[in-house]
């Protein structure tokens, strides 16, 4: 078991020892939760803040992804669908 100590400062704020942080990956952002149970054991859970960017790739895609140019004919096709029906119907 590894045992550290932090300081609590005057705004109530908790210093994680940095061997601690190391060890549990814990980064600037991160939300660290207390719990307290009826006999006083105090225990820390690290909820991590995650980048957008980290999410990419995690759900498998539902169909293969054409590639941006064909994506971007689809959406302009789409798009002159939509005027010419518009125009169509006087709007």
């Amino acid at each position: 078991m590894l045992e550290a100590s932090g300081r609590v400062t005057g705004k109530g704020q908790v210093q994680v020892p940095k061997q601690i942080r190391d060890l549990l990956g814990i980064r600037s952002g991160d939300e660290l939760v207390f719990r307290l149970s009826p006999d006083r054991l105090l225990t820390v859970h690290v909820r991590r803040v995650r980048k957008l960017s980290e999410l990419a790739g995690c759900l498998p895609p539902k169909r293969p992804f054409p590639g941006i140019a064909e994506e971007e004919d689809a959406a302009r096709r789409e798009y002159a669908g939509k005027a010419a029906r518009r125009l169509k119907n006087g709007g």
